[in-house]
């Protein structure tokens, strides 16, 4: 997209701002990203995880930005999503995470969808015959949530074996501390899974998530394909103390709707949680919890205007949230619009102020506010 257009986007979005709290999710951004993590994927394919709605940044958006960027492959918890995505990408292979749930398999077959098996009951279900589509095997290496447990392959064993040619379509598992860059407990993982399929028929594979392709030991257990998730959307994922090579992607910006002085004394925003210790200023901003602001920020918290940072100062509400804005100049002010997440405040600060991950504050803020796409 001509940067020409981009730019006047994002001014469009800037405006909207001025009004109501607005999530901006840059698809140039996101294609950036993939475009390195399926570099550092290769040979193996990068497949983008775009459940929980695309990361509460909108499923077929994001997927199809995706795509542009070379992507075949996509993952997706539920059939329902899978269907979704179907219609906005005829051609993509689409994987179901959570199985079969209570679904019957001719309901994926109907929309060409790959769903990945954990349950020796599903195992029978859908390899006891001929399918239109291939499934997944998930191989439990720890996570203790969805996926065969290791004692239960040797059962897996038979079923694969007397299943219809051509109906396996491989076997994964997931890191459960590749975020927190464990190399040793990925590594037994890895041994884990490698003995578990040496007992089952050959078919691809795939462990490494996108967090994993940042740790170098784990680079040659790509597999197949990875599963690039929070990378893909910005997050830092490597050592912390490195540079973040990814790009964010969402921003999110509020308008000030009212400025008002405070006595020494006086009381700010329900239950009387902050006591101005002194005359002071206040920003009431119009952004609350329904937007996703999580209320635990309440107190703690801190946005940016014009570069000059802001903290709360009593507890987030509904539909508003109030700043201490005593030392910020006015022309700070003067435009109208607070940074609630950006350059000056990311996902990574603002969901450890919060008590929470980036994934659950991009997912609340990019559904509580009104989406913009640029790029």
């Amino acid at each position: 997209m001509p940067e020409g257009k981009s730019a006047e986007q994002r001014r469009a979005a800037m405006r909207l701002a001025r009004r109501r709290a607005v999530a901006i999710i840059d698809l140039d951004a996101l294609r950036n990203n993939f475009r390195q993590l399926a570099e550092m994927s290769a040979p193996a394919v990068g497949a983008p995880v775009v459940k929980g709605d695309g990361y509460g940044l909108g499923m077929v958006a994001i997927a199809m930005a995706a795509a542009d960027a070379g992507a075949r492959m996509f993952l997706v918890a539920r059939r329902e999503d899978g269907e979704a995505l179907r219609a906005a990408l005829p051609q993509a292979e689409i994987l179901i995470l959570d199985g079969l749930g209570a679904h019957d398999p001719e309901e994926f077959e109907a929309h060409g969808l790959t769903p990945v098996l954990g349950d020796l009951g599903d195992l029978r279900t859908w390899f006891g015959k001929p399918r239109r589509v291939p499934a997944f095997v998930h191989i439990d290496t720890g996570m203790n949530r969805l996926g065969l447990r290791p004692e239960e392959t040797d059962t897996a064993n038979i079923i694969l074996r007397s299943a219809p040619k051509g109906a396996l379509a491989g076997y994964m598992t997931h890191f459960l501390n590749a975020d927190d860059a464990d190399q040793e407990r990925c590594a037994k993982q890895v041994q884990e899974f490698q003995s578990a399929i040496a007992r089952l028929p050959e078919a691809r594979t795939s462990i490494v998530n996108s967090a994993g392709l940042f740790l170098d030991e784990m680079r040659e257990w790509r597999g197949s394909f990875t599963r690039l998730g929070k990378a893909l959307y910005g997050f830092h994922t490597g050592p912390l103390n490195h540079p973040n090579p990814m790009r964010p992607v969402l921003s999110v910006y509020a308008p000030i709707l009212q400025v008002r002085d405070v006595a020494a004394g006086e009381t700010i925003g329900y239950g009387a949680t902050y006591v101005a210790q002194s005359p002071m200023r206040i920003a009431t901003l119009g952004i609350g919890y329904t937007n996703g602001y999580l209320r635990s920020l309440s107190n703690i918290g801190a946005v940016y205007l014009e570069g000059v940072r802001a903290p709360l100062a009593g507890r987030v509400s509904m539909d508003l949230l109030t700043v201490d804005v005593t030392h910020v100049p006015e022309a700070a002010l003067a435009p109208g619009i607070a940074e609630i997440l950006g350059p000056n405040i990311d996902l990574t600060e603002l969901s450890a102020l919060a008590g929470s991950n980036e994934h659950e504050m991009q997912i609340a803020l990019g559904r509580g506010c009104y989406q913009m796409y640029v790029g």
